[in-house]
């Protein structure tokens, strides 16, 4: 939900929600009982149902999805072992890494990412980044 709501769907929901009270407040007096239902409504849907739908399409997608997951990083890259599997993913595969208040992001060529959330990095989580951005950038002058 958090990547939802810092990307552009964010920002025409904050917009949909400011419209949608303006206009509460603006017609309520001369609306029809059938015309209130349909401003609350619009304003339920970017409240209350549009996040409660990401968020059951979030929880359904990692149904049974919760595997133990180790990632190691070193001077070569990302080290990923599940389930009893390892794979090696060279700083030249890594994409980029985003920090976000609450989780690190780290995206990989092939399309996937690891979200590692502040609680699984605690005091680490500064250090990492910072050793991730260094990785990224030795990489890319290297390649140049």
């Amino acid at each position: 939900m958090y990547y939802a709501y810092s990307s552009y769907m964010g920002v025409v929901n904050l917009v949909c929600i400011v419209a949608a009270v303006i206009l509460m407040i603006s017609r309520w007096q001369g609306a029809s009982d059938l015309f209130r239902m349909v401003m609350i409504l619009f304003l339920l849907t970017f409240t209350v149902f549009q996040p409660v739908i990401i968020w059951s399409r979030a929880r359904t997608s990692l149904k049974g999805a919760y595997r133990e997951l180790e990632l190691t990083f070193s001077q070569s890259g990302i080290s990923i072992v599940a389930n009893g599997k390892k794979e090696n993913k060279a700083w030249r595969n890594v994409k980029g890494i985003v920090k976000k208040p609450t989780i690190l992001i780290i995206y990989t060529e092939d399309g996937s990412g690891y979200i590692l959330r502040n609680s699984v990095l605690k005091e680490t989580r500064r250090s990492l980044y910072e050793y991730v951005r260094k990785m990224l950038d030795e990489n890319k002058k290297g390649q140049a």
